[in-house]
């Protein structure tokens, strides 16, 4: 419980912290949800679009399931 107590209050104490997960939670889930409904991919799409855990499903079926990571140049 002591981590949650933390994080809380790192929260509080920082709500620029709150908008920068929003916005990341954000992304990843219509991406997620975007390739999931595009490959028809019902399970996933309800998945992604049900759990929150700050993107993790989301990452894990846009890596996992798409060629989104794959296609995805850092270097140009």
């Amino acid at each position: 419980m002591e981590i949650i107590t933390n994080f809380a209050e790192a929260l509080q104490a920082n709500p620029a912290l709150l908008v920068a997960i929003s916005l990341w939670e954000a992304l990843f889930t219509l991406l997620a949800l975007w390739f999931a409904a595009r490959n028809d991919h019902k399970g996933w799409f309800l998945l992604c679009g049900l759990v929150q855990l700050f993107g993790l499903v989301e990452i894990f079926y846009l890596a996992t399931k798409t060629n989104f990571f794959k296609d995805f140049k850092l270097n140009g």
